[in-house]
C-alpha cells in the first residue's frame, strides 16, 4: 500500500493550523431514560439456557448416573424378611375377671405404644441375647468368624470410615472390660435399628415387622424371633404385674384387716359403755317394749270408748236392746217364766178375782221374777260401770308408761348416733377388706392363665431375591437425579452469567437499537485476515449479507444526516470489531462511497497485518505526535476507494495523543474528503481513549458478542458515552449462534444461508 501524499497535500497545512482554544465538557442534555427491564420468565428462554448449558447438563447427568450404576452394581444385596402381627387393646379373657392392669384405650395411641414398645431397646437386647447377633459376622462386621477373623468391611464403609473414623482398637483396649462391652451394646443396638423396620398398617390392628440383612436366612429369623420375643416380653410384663399386684395387695389386706379389728373393738367398747345390744327392734329391749305399749295403749284405747259408750247407753235408760240383756240367759230364763205365768194368770182371771188364792200365788211368783229381772239389770248395769272406769284407769296407766318409754326411747336414740358411727366404720372396713380379699384371690386365679392379646398373623420366611439394591429404580433415580442436578447447576450458572446472552437485551435493558446480527463462521476462527476479508472474497456468503444489512442499518440509524465518522469498539477485547471495521468499509464500497480505515487502537492494533502486511510503519501516533505528515501515513489499499491509515508505533500515552487537538483536527479534514470515515477503537473496558473518540465522531458502534458482553460493562459505557456528548448509533451483534440456544436469535439464519445464487429453483 503506497502513500497517498499526492491526493490530500493541503492536509499537511491545515493539520497544524490553530483553532480557537474548546473545552468539551460532560454533556448535560436531558435524554430518554431507558424504561426498566423487566426479567420475565419465558419458556423459551429456559430452552435457550438448557440448549446452551448441554455438556454442564450431560457432565451432571454423566457423574450421577455412572455414581448410580457404580454404587447400584458394587454394594452388597440385603434381602429383607417381613412378618405381620395382629395387636388388640381388648385381650381375650380365660376367666371372668378383669385383667389387672387399667383398661387401654381402644384408639391409635395403643397400637403406637405397641410401635414403640416394638422399637425398644429393650425388645432389642432380648433379640441379640437370644440369637447371639453380636457375634454373628452377618450381622457385626467386626465379630470374628469361625475362622478367628473378622468380618470384612464393604466397599462403601470403608469410605464412610474415611468420613466419619469410628473408636480405634488401641481406644477401646485403654478402656475396661464393661465399658467396651457398653460400647459394643450400643453399636449393635444402632445397628439393630438400623436393619429393623416397624410399620403399622392403617386402619387396621396389625403391625408389619421386618429386618433386613445380607443373609435370607438370617433376616426370617430375626423378624420370627422379635415376634416371639415381644410375646414373651408382653407375657413376662403381665406376670410381672401380677405378682407385684400380688404383693400389694397383700399388704394391703393386712393393713385392712387390722383396721376392721381395730373398729369392731370400738364399737363393742362403746356399745357396753352405754348398754346397747343392737339398734335392732328385734334385740333391742327398749325399743321392743316401746312398740309392745304403743299397741297396748292402742287396744286400752279402743276398750275404753267401747266401756264409755256401753255406759253412756245405759246411763240414757234405754237399756231393753242391750247386747247383755239380750245375751243374759237368767234374764231371759226369768222372762220366759214370768211369761208363762202371766198367761196362766190371764187365763185364771177370766174364771177367778184377783184375791183368789191361785192367783194370788200366781202375782206373787210373777213380782218375785220382776224383782229378780231388775236386780240383775242393775247388776248388769254396775258391771258396765266398773268395765268403763277400769277401761279409763287402764287407758291412763298405759299412757303413762308409753312416755315414760319414750323418754327411754329417746335417750337411746342419742347415743345410737355415736354408735351408728362406729358401725358404719366397720362396715365400711369390712368392705374394704372383703374387696382386697376377692382381688388377691382374683389374680391368685389368673397369674396361671395369663393370655396376651398379641397373635403372629404371618410369620417370616426367607426372601427368595434381594431387597437392595433396586437396579431399575436405582438407575432410573440416578437418571433423574443427574438431570435434575445438570439442569439445576445450569440454571446457576446461567444466575450468576452476567453476560448478554440474547441480543433483546440490548434493546430491552439498556436501550441500545440492534443494527444487524453478524453469523459466527467457524472457517474464520483460526484467520481474522480471512474474516477481516470475507466481504470482498465471498460476497454471497451469509457474512456478507449480514454486512450489508447492517451497514443499511447504520445509515439509517440517523435520518436526517447519515454518520460519516463512526467509531467501532466493544466492551471486552476478542469481539471482532477489527474485522468488522474492514468489513463494513468494503461494504460501503460497494455502494461507490469512498472510505478511510483508521486503526486508533494504540494498544494492541491488529489492522495493519490485514492491509500492510504486518507493518505498522508510520501511521496515526506519528502524525499525532507530529513526527510525520497526514499525507505520509494515508495510504491507498488494493481495495479501490478504500484508504487506511494504521496506528503507527505504539506510544506510551495513547490517551492523551488521542485526546489532542491534532485528532480531531484530523477528523474534520479527512470527513471532507471521505465519505465514510470507520475508527477501529479498543476496547472500552480499562481505557479512556474510547470516552475521548466518542466525543470527536459522529456516531459509536458497540459490537458485542453473546455470552462474551458482561452487563454491567454495556451499562458503564452507556452512561459514559452518553455523560461526555458521544452518540451511541447502536450495538452489532457479532458471532451470532455460535452458542447453539433456542431463542429466536441464537437460531435465526438468513435467507442467503440456503440460497444459491445463479441457479433456478426447482419447479
Amino acid at each position: 500500500m503506497k502513500p497517498n501524499q499526492d491526493l490530500y497535500p493541503e492536509l499537511d497545512n491545515k493539520l497544524v493550523v490553530r483553532e480557537e482554544k474548546q473545552h468539551y465538557l460532560p454533556s448535560t442534555e436531558v435524554r430518554e431514560i431507558a424504561p426498566e427491564f423487566k426479567d420475565e420468565i419465558d419458556l423459551r428462554d429456559l430452552l435457550d439456557t438448557i440448549i446452551r448449558r448441554k455438556a454442564v447438563i450431560l457432565i451432571c447427568l454423566l457423574c450421577c448416573f455412572s455414581a448410580v450404576t457404580l454404587y447400584t452394581f458394587t454394594v452388597t444385596p440385603q434381602f429383607k424378611a417381613k412378618a405381620v402381627v395382629r395387636v388388640s387393646a381388648q385381650s381375650d379373657k380365660l376367666t371372668q375377671f378383669e385383667g389387672i392392669e387399667s383398661t387401654a384405650v381402644q384408639t391409635m395411641e395403643f397400637q403406637q405404644t405397641q410401635v414403640r414398645l416394638l422399637q425398644s431397646e429393650q425388645l432389642a437386647i432380648r433379640v441379640m441375647d437370644r440369637m447371639d447377633l453380636m457375634n454373628n459376622p452377618q450381622f457385626n462386621s467386626e465379630a470374628k468368624t469361625a475362622s478367628g477373623e473378622a468380618g470384612t468391611p464393604g466397599f462403601f464403609d470403608t469410605l464412610m470410615s474415611f468420613v466419619r473414623p469410628g473408636e480405634s482398637e488401641d481406644t477401646l483396649n485403654l478402656l475396661n472390660e464393661e465399658n467396651q462391652n457398653l460400647i459394643a451394646v450400643d453399636r449393635s443396638l444402632l445397628r439393630f435399628h438400623e436393619l429393623f423396620q416397624v410399620s403399622p398398617i392403617r386402619n387396621s390392628e396389625l403391625i408389619e415387622v421386618s429386618f433386613t440383612s445380607t443373609s435370607p436366612a438370617l433376616a426370617a429369623e430375626v423378624t420370627n424371633t422379635t415376634t416371639d420375643e415381644f410375646i414373651n416380653m408382653h407375657m413376662d410384663s403381665k406376670l410381672k404385674a401380677s405378682r407385684d399386684a400380688s404383693r400389694f395387695l397383700a399388704k394391703q389386706i393386712e393393713a385392712a384387716q387390722i383396721k376392721l379389728e381395730k373398729s369392731e373393738i370400738e364399737l363393742q367398747e362403746f356399745a357396753r359403755k352405754i348398754g346397747i345390744v343392737s339398734l335392732d327392734p328385734k334385740s333391742n329391749l327398749v325399743m321392743k317394749q316401746l312398740e309392745e305399749l304403743n299397741e297396748a295403749l292402742a287396744k286400752a284405747r279402743s276398750n275404753r270408748i267401747l266401756q264409755e259408750a256401753r255406759y253412756q247407753q245405759s246411763l240414757n235408760g234405754d237399756f231393753r236392746n242391750h247386747f247383755q240383756m239380750i245375751d243374759n240367759e237368767l234374764i231371759q230364763n226369768l222372762k220366759n217364766k214370768h211369761a208363762s205365768l202371766l198367761a196362766e194368770y190371764k187365763q185364771l182371771s177370766a174364771t177367778f178375782k184377783p184375791m183368789y188364792p191361785k192367783m194370788v200365788q200366781l202375782k206373787a211368783q210373777m213380782d218375785d221374777i220382776d224383782a229378780s229381772i231388775n236386780a240383775e239389770k242393775r247388776a248388769i248395769i254396775d258391771s258396765i260401770k266398773n268395765d268403763y272406769d277400769t277401761a279409763v284407769k287402764t287407758e291412763e296407766y298405759l299412757l303413762q308408761r308409753t312416755e315414760e318409754q319414750k323418754k327411754r326411747a329417746m335417750d337411746l336414740e342419742e347415743k345410737a348416733t355415736q354408735y351408728k358411727i362406729y358401725e358404719r366404720g366397720v362396715e365400711s372396713n369390712k368392705s374394704i377388706y372383703q374387696s382386697l380379699l376377692q382381688r388377691s384371690k382374683e389374680i391368685e386365679a389368673t397369674v396361671g392363665a395369663s393370655v396376651t392379646n398379641i397373635e403372629i398373623i404371618d410369620a417370616a420366611r426367607p426372601p427368595l431375591f434381594p431387597f437392595k439394591p433396586r437396579v431399575p429404580l436405582n438407575l432410573a433415580l440416578g437418571f433423574t437425579l443427574g438431570l435434575i442436578t445438570g439442569v439445576g447447576a445450569a440454571f446457576l450458572l446461567e444466575y450468576f452469567d452476567n453476560t448478554i446472552k440474547n441480543p433483546d437485551e440490548m434493546t430491552d435493558r439498556f436501550g441500545i437499537p440492534v443494527l444487524g446480527l453478524i453469523p459466527f463462521d467457524k472457517d474464520a476462527v483460526d484467520n481474522r485476515n480471512l474474516m477481516a476479508l470475507k466481504f470482498f472474497n465471498e460476497p454471497r456468503s451469509p457474512v456478507a449479507e449480514a454486512f450489508r444489512t447492517t451497514m443499511t442499518s447504520v445509515r439509517l440509524s440517523v435520518a436526517d444526516s447519515p454518520p460519516k465518522t463512526i467509531l467501532v469498539t466493544s466492551i471486552l477485547p476478542g469481539a471482532g470489531k477489527s474485522s468488522l471495521s474492514s468489513n463494513s468499509c468494503l461494504s460501503y464500497l460497494a455502494e461507490d462511497e469512498r472510505c478511510l480505515l483508521i486503526d486508533v487502537d494504540l494498544r494492541k492494533p491488529s489492522l495493519h497485518n490485514v492491509f500492510k502486511g504486518g507493518i505498522r510503519g508510520k501511521g496515526l501516533s506519528s502524525v499525532l505526535s507530529g513526527m510525520s505528515k497526514l499525507s505520509e501515513v494515508i495510504g491507498q489499499t488494493e481495495y479501490p476507494g478504500l484508504d487506511f491509515i494504521s496506528s503507527g508505533p505504539l506510544p506510551p500515552n495513547p490517551a492523551e495523543l488521542l485526546s489532542s487537538k491534532r485528532m480531531r483536527q484530523l477528523l474534520q479534514l479527512v470527513s471532507r474528503n471521505y465519505d465514510r470515515v470507520i475508527l477501529d477503537g479498543p476496547p472500552y473496558q480499562g481505557f479512556a481513549e474510547i470516552l475521548v473518540l466518542s466525543n470527536m465522531v459522529d456516531g459509536v458502534i458497540l459490537v458485542s458478542v453473546e455470552g462474551n458482553t458482561p452487563r454491567e460493562g454495556v451499562k458503564h459505557f452507556k452512561r459514559a458515552v452518553t455523560n461526555v456528548g458521544g452518540r451511541i448509533l447502536g450495538a452489532i451483534i457479532n458471532k451470532a449462534g455460535q452458542r447453539k440456544g433456542y431463542s429466536s436469535y441464537s437460531g435465526y439464519k438468513y435467507y442467503s444461508y440456503n440460497y444459491e445464487y445463479g441457479k433456478d429453483s426447482e419447479s
